[in-house]
């Protein structure tokens, strides 16, 4: 009887080995790319493998095409690809994969297509009210949503997987609702490249609602705001893009913000702004930024952010937050700060700044560096930036997006496309919109 166990237990173990063998011997697969958007380049993908890789082999037998400037970085399993280039991005990349890994096993080689640019989305004046749409590449348009009476903030998720819509009404009631999409990622024929496919319609939260307010975090996460017509009846929740959902005690005085690489939030209270983690099991302490300051935008391959502080003279200064120092001021003036955006590394600021005269609205952008520097500028005349919208980069196009008009009493604006180191007019858009936002692909 022992006899045989042993025969047995050799057995097994000597297979194991030549399993062992056997994998050891097979090439190394691919086994996921996905796109970082927490890079400082034009973009940035994540390929995870089977096996350690050899970066060095795998770098000089891996190619885009086009050629641009690009880096391997990153280690074993895991790689990241960053494309440097200072051109714009206007069209998709093929990616040729090959090299060898950590045993000189050879990856086989392969093509992929990806196309990092984002894709824009826009509040659309429709019969009888507002509807969601996404611009294909072929300049057509995709309904996403019904056609609602009126849609007071539009906010996708960083990751791309939808997009939250805060819907009215028109009686004084709100709704909540999260479009979810499906992207088409990467594909090794170029012709299966495609827009995101509409996925299900959610109502998110208590409904209906006095007042809502949500924000979203490139990890997908979805922080939840809302006040419903009983006393008391204010939450705040976080949506974590797992489906898990958490609900936050959090005093604030105003619309709370989620800071894009994750795990942070920066929420206005009575004296400033406070910077603190999502849940108290994080560790660190909140910071406070004092003053009467607003959030502009973030800039998170840095950690870096554009505050707009509010003076008691009615004067308004652009601050530049860097982690572990004072806030940076750029730009002081008795020009009001409509809008402002910076690039992924925060080296490069652009701001909207107006004056009201007699004669009217005077709008004009800024382009400045970390130190405040302008680097150019130019007038917006004859157009204005829509009211409440935002001003967005397109790191991957190297434009920025605006929602403007020509007259502050037309809520129908346009979606407007502006070189981001020129200044110079890309394109206007020619249907009647309330705001246009990117959504990242």
């Amino acid at each position: 009887m022992n006899k045989r166990l042993l025969l047995l237990l050799l057995g097994a173990a000597g297979l194991a080995v030549v399993q062992q063998q056997l994998l050891l011997q097979r090439p190394p697969r691919l086994l996921k790319l996905t796109p970082q958007p927490i890079h400082s380049g034009r973009a940035a993908l994540d390929l995870d493998f089977s096996r350690p890789m050899d970066r060095a082999s795998f770098a000089e037998a891996s190619w885009l095409k086009p050629s641009l400037p690009h880096r391997w970085l990153g280690q074993d399993k895991n790689l990241r690809l960053v494309v440097d280039t200072e051109q714009p991005i206007r069209a998709p990349l093929a990616l040729n994969l090959g090299g060898s890994d950590q045993r000189n096993q050879v990856l086989r080689r392969q093509r992929w297509w990806w196309d990092p640019r984002p894709w824009l989305v826009v509040n659309r004046l429709v019969a009888g009210g507002e509807q969601l749409q996404l611009q294909r590449r072929d300049g057509s348009w995709l309904p996403l949503t019904p056609v609602w009476p009126a849609i007071s903030q539009v906010v996708p998720l960083g990751n791309g997987q939808g997009i939250a819509v805060i819907s009215g009404n028109g009686a004084g009631e709100e709704r909540i609702w999260l479009q979810r999409l499906e992207a088409a990622g990467l594909q090794q024929n170029k012709t299966q490249l495609r827009e995101p496919r509409r996925g299900t319609l959610q109502s998110i939260g208590r409904q209906p609602l006095l007042f809502g307010h949500v924000s979203s975090n490139l990890d997908g996460d979805l922080l939840v705001q809302t006040g419903g017509f009983e006393a008391g009846s204010q939450t705040t929740e976080l949506h974590r893009s797992n489906g898990r959902k958490q609900r936050l005690e959090l005093p604030s005085s105003g619309p709370v913000q989620l800071i894009p690489g994750g795990g942070g939030m920066v929420v206005p209270i009575r004296d400033g702004l406070q910077i603190a983690p999502l849940t108290a099991g994080q560790g660190g302490r909140a910071q406070i930024l004092p003053g009467s300051r607003e959030l502009g935008a973030f800039c998170p391959a840095s950690g870096r952010a554009v505050l707009i502080r509010h003076w008691p003279d009615y004067r308004r200064s652009i601050e530049l937050v860097i982690p572990g120092q004072a806030p940076r001021q750029l730009h002081l003036g008795d020009q009001a700060v409509l809008a402002v955006a910076c690039n992924n590394a925060g080296t490069k600021i652009w701001a909207v700044l107006g004056r009201w005269t007699s004669e009217g609205r005077d709008q004009v952008m800024l382009l400045m560096d970390e130190t405040g520097r302008i680097q150019r500028q130019r007038q917006l005349d004859p157009w204005m930036l829509q009211p409440g919208t935002k001003l967005q980069l397109d790191a991957v196009g190297g434009q920025l997006l605006m929602s403007v008009n020509q007259d502050a009493q037309n809520l129908a604006g346009r979606a407007a496309l502006m070189d981001a180191t020129s200044l110079n007019w890309i394109e206007i858009g020619d249907i009647p919109i309330k705001e246009a936002v990117w959504i990242s692909s």
